[in-house]
């Protein structure tokens, strides 16, 4: 290519009219019964909103109450038009491939879960949102859905960012029928490395009109294991505060999450691109309900997942402090009391995270703790079905 030229058309008739001036125009008057009736041919002097001018036959006509019409051949581009010069060895005609960048093009991934019950597997499904914006149709495009954050040299829009790679041959069939995947029977998407991002290829051709939303399957599984996963996040002690309410009847609802992890043995095993996830769950009578959404961050094969999900109401938590004493004047030990009501008609194991602060030591407790990280510590309490149990606990805080 020796140079380019990108006309960016006309956004209005006003706009139309401004590449006019000084050129022929005519104007065409219009009878009571809306046949045309005479014509005046003239010169277009001023093309502003609400008012032109022409001039014709020695004279000024002001704002007409007339049909103005121009030429056709002017040379003018009312549609957004790119022009190239190239260079070729050969003359004649050829078939042009045609690669570039443009915004307007945008998709998103998000899933569907739904739960099996009384099992641990769900039905999980990844869906391609498409959306164009850019003014123009896509005939028969090849489409790759890219996963990942490049940076880029240009301000963008915030969301999610798509790279389409369209070739066209210039003899290419046109499409009119809109957004089609083809019928292939095998929808699920083969990711593949690009660099440091991941490519989604659509096996088919399609055509993507403008102003249009459509959805394609990009991969799904029936047979995802799952774990649900319930869990208090207890209010936050330390040396100088506890943060429990007043009230030793104050219920700490517990939140439901799921946990699965992204392998080729349960149907995944591929880079899930990151999306919202929106989970299901058939009731007694098999109506299908919505239980709750998470956001999935872009994740890797074999890589596990822990989203929450919603907040519990019938499975619960009630803290206090039973003692507390001051050791010295760095250290105090606090004795803690956790009951924890079950109201559902099957065990649920409950998950409960303490926040402790910066130093601290967990002396005795009534179930073995696991530490979490420099501040927070956990216990797991099965409780039984239509049951309560309780955690006990104490620990030395600060040194």
């Amino acid at each position: 290519m020796v140079s380019s030229t990108y006309d960016l058309g006309m956004s209005s008739s006003g706009h139309l009219l401004t590449r006019f001036l000084g050129k022929e125009v005519e104007l065409v008057y219009h009878g009571m019964d809306g046949k045309a009736g005479e014509r005046v041919k003239g010169t277009l002097e001023v093309a502003e909103p609400g008012n032109i001018v022409v001039k014709a036959e020695g004279k000024y006509i002001v704002n007409p109450n007339a049909t103005i019409e121009a030429p056709t051949n002017a040379g003018i581009v009312t549609i957004p038009q790119l022009s190239a010069e190239v260079e070729s060895k050969s003359g004649g005609p050829t078939d042009l491939a045609v690669t570039y960048m443009t915004g307007g093009l945008s998709w998103n991934a998000d899933y569907t879960a739904t739960l099996t019950p009384e099992s641990e597997n769900m039905n999980l499904e990844c869906w391609a949102t498409v959306t164009n914006k850019t003014g123009t149709d896509f005939p028969d495009a090849q489409i790759s859905f890219v996963a990942g954050s490049p940076n880029r040299a240009v301000r963008v829009s915030r969301g999610e960012s798509l790279a389409y790679e369209y070739r066209s041959a210039a003899k290419a069939k046109s499409d009119q029928s809109g957004f089609s995947f083809g019928q292939s029977s095998d929808y699920g998407l083969k990711a593949q490395a690009m660099g440091e991002l991941y490519a989604y290829p659509y096996k088919s051709t399609a055509t993507i009109q403008q102003d249009q939303m459509n959805r394609v399957r990009m991969m799904g599984s029936e047979t995802v294991q799952v774990m649900r996963v319930y869990s208090v996040a207890l209010p936050g002690i330390s040396r100088d505060y506890v943060e429990f309410n007043s009230n030793p009847d104050h219920r700490i609802s517990a939140t439901m999450g799921i946990n699965f992890a992204n392998l080729e043995k349960s149907g995944l095993g591929k880079p899930m691109p990151a999306g919202a996830i929106r989970v299901y769950e058939p009731d007694k009578e098999g109506a299908v309900r919505y239980i709750g959404a998470a956001t999935l961050g872009d994740t890797p094969k074999d890589a596990r997942v822990s989203l929450t999900l919603t907040d519990v109401f019938d499975v619960y938590a009630r803290a206090r402090q039973v003692s507390a004493k001051k050791i010295d004047r760095r250290r105090t030990s606090r004795e803690v009391e956790v009951k924890l009501s079950n109201e559902k008609s099957r065990p649920v194991e409950l998950r409960l995270v303490q926040n402790f602060g910066n130093v601290w030591k967990v002396v005795s407790e009534s179930s073995k703790s696991q530490k979490l990280n420099a501040w927070s510590n956990q216990w797991k309490v099965t409780i039984p079905a239509g049951g309560e149990a309780k955690l006990r606990y104490t620990v030395v805080l600060g040194g």
